[in-house]
């Protein structure tokens, strides 16, 4: 017996080891809010200053970098609520002039107005602004570009009706516009926006007056366009639904339909953050039976050429910020509770990733985006309980399959077999109703067979 445990111990040492050379750069942060509360729109105004949207109307705030963040409620005896998806509520536009927006009521179902609150000393203290009473109003996005041009957008649920609006004083007085989609201002009068036409067909529009009218740049049907951010007037991008992601260099003249990042057709990205024409990240999904797989793409030429990164969670990235090539933070989505229940019973909890290193692994640092031979990573974490990811590279386009067996050689789960793209590809294996233990996990793709082990702890 004690040979036996003393065998097993040094398999988790090993495995241990393994595992320091396969995880993720990107580290989490402890959100203090309590479970059931999601995290939205990130935004930072200094290199360790930053800011946190959650959907029950508060705000989390750092001073150090996102190693504490405390929670903020401008107006404690409102009850408002907002949305984390997408996450486009909050905007700051230098340290000390920011403004959230929110609808009066405690749930998607109980919107009965939109108000917008606002601070002009850094969070220190906060005005409010309501934008309207009506039933059914949902205040959806706000975006200021300096202190005194900003613009909201209100949805109503009850007709399923948008309005959108335009202030030139900060957000004391508001005239409405003509309402296009979701959109992004690169100064008062350039922006673009993500929609719909009227025959219903999804189309980026674009302004040069400020919002006051729209033209339509682009058209079409392969999928809902989720996401807009330009860098400057001529470089954009937008993601959307069955993967979805476009560029322009030419502000929206022509906009041309990105291929080559290796996420499938049914793919859904749900936010996107360039810092400048190359560099940039966008939070995505690889759709798979047993739970999506979530990733977020990374380029530095512009998407010439993409890695995915693994930010180690369980539901979808909402919202990127990154304040150079290397400091950046994510908001995203984590089950907690009854994950494997009915939506109604699910918990799920909002979660911080930040990275000091662009969030790429030494592997992706050093390599480029197609391997030069198959790769079988360490699953991470591991042990792990009950969920772990397997990260795999292929060199070409392959068949593969990747199984799970148990210590007599019994096949017990199989989590890919499916033809797949060349690149850097992450697969989970939730051990639910599994006896605790020692397994393998097997990749056969191409004339390559591997086998690695992984401890599954109960």
């Amino acid at each position: 017996m004690e040979k036996l445990l003393f065998i097993f111990g040094m398999l988790i040492i090993g495995l241990m080891s393994n595992l320091l050379e396969a995880q993720t750069q990107w580290s989490p942060q402890t959100n203090p809010l309590v479970n059931g509360t999601l995290l939205g729109k990130l935004q930072f105004v200094s290199p360790t200053e930053g800011w946190i949207s959650a959907d029950k109307g508060d705000l989390l705030h750092t001073t150090n970098a996102g190693a504490t963040w405390n929670r903020v409620v401008p107006f404690p005896n409102d009850t408002v609520f907002s949305m984390s998806d997408p996450s486009i509520t909050m905007s700051w536009v230098n340290q000390t002039h920011g403004w959230k927006i929110n609808w009066f009521g405690s749930s998607l179902n109980d919107a009965h107005g939109a108000v917008i609150h606002k601070t002009t000393d850094g969070g220190v203290t906060w005005g409010k602004k309501v934008l309207s009473t009506s039933v059914g109003d949902m205040g959806m996005q706000v975006q200021f570009v300096d202190n005194n041009h900003g613009w909201p957008r209100i949805y109503n649920s009850r007709n399923g009706t948008f309005s959108t609006m335009r202030s030139t004083d900060g957000g004391n007085n508001w005239s409405p516009i003509a309402s296009g989609g979701m959109f992004y201002f690169v100064d008062v009068n350039n922006g673009w926006a993500v929609g719909m036409t009227v025959s219903g067909i999804p189309a980026i529009e674009h302004t040069i007056n400020g919002g006051i009218d729209w033209s339509v740049q682009y058209t079409d049907t392969a999928g809902k366009f989720g996401r807009i951010q330009f860098t400057d007037l001529n470089n954009g991008w937008v993601v959307g639904d069955n993967s979805n992601i476009l560029k322009t260099t030419n502000g929206g003249s022509n906009w041309t339909q990105i291929t080559n990042t290796g996420i499938s057709s049914g793919s859904k990205s749900k936010c996107v953050y360039f810092l400048n024409a190359n560099t940039g990240w966008i939070g995505t999904n690889v759709p798979n039976p047993q739970g999506d797989q979530r990733f977020i793409l990374y380029t530095n030429n512009g998407g010439s050429s993409w890695t995915m990164q693994n930010p180690q969670i369980s539901g979808p990235v909402f919202s990127i910020f990154f304040w150079d090539a290397n400091n950046g933070w994510f908001t995203g989505d984590q089950c907690v509770q009854n994950c494997n229940g009915p939506d109604s019973l699910r918990v799920e909890a909002g979660v911080i990733g930040h990275t000091t290193n662009g969030g790429a692994t030494e592997v992706e640092k050093s390599n480029n985006s197609i391997p030069s031979r198959y790769v079988l990573s360490q699953n991470y974490p591991n042990p792990f309980n009950p969920s772990t990811s397997i990260s795999f590279k292929l060199s070409t386009s392959s068949f593969v399959s990747l199984k799970i067996f148990d210590l007599l050689g019994r096949e017990v789960s199989t989590i890919v077999s499916e033809q797949l793209l060349a690149g850097s590809h992450v697969r989970e294996w939730n051990a639910n109703g599994m006896p605790g233990g020692v397994y393998f996990y097997r990749l056969q793709a191409g004339s390559t067979t591997e086998t690695k082990k992984l401890v599954l702890l109960k």
